[in-house]
């Protein structure tokens, strides 16, 4: 099953008349995939790109509400914040907003980083500390 299927899929199961997947349970599964990002990372380099495309068409598709999705990824990683502090955060992040801003125009772009709040500094790691001389 390709990624974009994967996503599809998702948001299908979500918005469900029958309610096969909840919201709930998608964030929690997203908390789990998040937990161990930095390890898939490792196996498969682009799994950060391939897990910001499935965010962003959930998010395109109004499954999980913008704060919501910032906030797993910018608490996400094995520990509390560790992707923020990898990298991974920004990098997830960064696919998320190319697509929407490639897929939903500019102005649907700014009025989303608007609306949900989202600071970009919050996501990128801190400077690594020069070691004395």
């Amino acid at each position: 099953m390709d990624r974009d299927s994967l996503a599809k899929l998702l948001v299908n199961l979500t918005k469900s008349q029958e309610g096969i997947l909840t919201q709930d349970s998608l964030v929690r599964g997203f908390e789990s995939v998040l937990s161990t990002l930095e390890d898939a990372v490792n196996d498969a380099p682009r799994a950060a790109e391939f897990l910001g495309r499935i965010f962003a068409r959930i998010l395109i598709e109004n499954v999980i509400p913008y704060k919501q999705v910032w906030h797993l990824i910018r608490e996400g990683g094995e520990e509390q914040g560790q992707l923020v502090n990898s990298g991974l955060a920004a990098d997830v992040l960064g696919v998320i907003l190319d697509i929407i801003k490639s897929e939903k125009g500019d102005p649907f772009f700014k009025d989303v980083c608007a609306s949900s709040d989202l600071r970009l500094e919050n996501f990128r790691p801190p400077p690594t500390l020069k070691k004395p001389s």
